[in-house]
């Protein structure tokens, strides 16, 4: 198995050097990468406030490092790849309590003292409205292409912005349609959830519920204290567009997911909660990742979240049958702690079959759904100790 080979943005070799994938160590600043859609651009955000991207070369299946920038006056925290129906744009968000847009074209002449002249990558927009709260800005991700060219914003006072781009030749101007205080929003009138047999994890259980519990509905608002230190943790759009504009929300310390329907008339409503686990209980520490699978041809949506508890769960999301039902139907179809420390990312993969999680014990899980419906980990790959990656099954 091939591992991804990232040059550390702060390393000392000159930027025109032609040996671009040469492996750095990348523990000194790399801290988040994003992958466009098509799989072959990559782009990595550093803590020394640096943005670098990165070309698969097909054929030897190495990355080389295209173009390296400073983006921010802070760290760098996440990065958003629109989709190229729209070009080559990329949005970061950064400690500076800003969001930047940025698109790839031509090198421009150096003006004056600018410290990224020579790079094709141009700042068109920033958004500071997160700066009126002195929030730093958490997450940023685009919106599937059917909605426009459209980005929510998260900042760690758990204020959710939507920005829609007015001009889509002119990157310079968006408008903000929403502004939503999550912590503050009312609990919907919560569908009967409950946990499934589908899923085994090793030194865990959880048994079945049948009892028709509603969790989250005692959660009514945010609680007072500081606002930093609660904040906005991640986002992830609905990649499917016939449910609408749905957008699931980790905010606040109660370890609650909430999932967000916008309308174009710029009304919002909740229209379910996730609990951090299947007691529903709303105490747990904070939920820092929320990943929102490919829809591929299932009848069902599947959500994975994970926390500073230390668990990875995937919820099996069901829409509401106009003929029968108007409510979501949201199970819990997988609960792991292989981790046993916090989680800190989880992604699916592009058909949403396989999931991977990140946690701070050094390791990358990896997760996957059997024949009869039942989630098991399917290896994990070992990144502690040296540079050599392992996968293990």
């Amino acid at each position: 198995m091939r591992g991804l080979e990232v040059v550390d943005s702060s390393s000392s070799r000159p930027r025109d050097d032609p040996d671009k994938s040469a492996p750095v160590n990348p523990r000194r600043s790399s801290h988040r990468c994003c992958i466009r859609f098509h799989g072959l651009r990559l782009a990595t955000c550093s803590l020394d406030q640096r943005i670098k991207t990165w070309t698969l070369d097909e054929t030897t299946g190495n990355w080389a490092s295209d173009d390296d920038w400073k983006a921010h006056d802070a760290p760098v925290c996440r990065l958003s790849w629109a989709h190229p129906e729209y070009g080559t744009i990329l949005a970061s968000c950064s400690f500076d309590k800003t969001v930047k847009i940025w698109e790839e074209g031509g090198v421009e002449p150096a003006r004056g003292s600018d410290a990224n002249a020579g790079s094709r990558w141009r700042e068109r927009a920033t958004l500071s409205e997160s700066r009126t709260t002195g929030a730093s800005v958490r997450a940023v991700e685009f919106a599937p292409r059917q909605f426009g060219l459209k980005l929510a914003v998260l900042s760690s006072d758990s204020i959710l912005r939507i920005y829609d781009c007015v001009e889509l030749h002119n990157l310079a101007t968006w408008n903000l349609t929403f502004t939503i205080d999550v912590r503050l929003l009312q609990p919907p009138s919560t569908p009967p959830m409950s946990t499934t047999d589908m899923f085994a994890a090793p030194g865990t259980s959880l048994g079945a519920s049948s009892n028709g519990k509603s969790y989250g509905s005692s959660v009514t608002g945010g609680r007072p204290g500081k606002r930093e230190a609660d904040g906005g943790w991640s986002i992830s759009w609905c990649k499917d567009a016939t449910t609408g504009q749905l957008i699931a929300v980790a905010a606040d310390t109660y370890g609650l997911v909430r999932v967000l329907q916008l309308s174009d008339s710029r009304s919002h409503k909740t229209v379910f909660t996730l609990p951090p686990n299947a007691s529903g209980a709303t105490d747990s520490p904070a939920i820092t990742t929320v990943a929102w699978a490919p829809l591929c041809g299932r009848r069902f949506h599947l959500i994975a979240t994970g926390g500073r508890e230390g668990k990875v769960n995937i919820w099996k999301i069901s829409p509401p049958h106009t003929n029968v039902t108007t409510e979501w139907s949201v199970n819990l179809a997988g609960t792991f702690d292989d981790h046993q420390s916090a989680v800190t990312r989880v992604e699916w993969n592009v058909t949403g079959t396989i999931l991977s999680s990140a946690g701070n014990d050094g390791n990358i899980r990896l997760w996957r759904s059997t024949y009869g419906g039942i989630w098991r980990t399917m290896g994990h790959i070992h990144t502690e100790h040296g540079d050599d990656e392992e996968m293990h099954e």
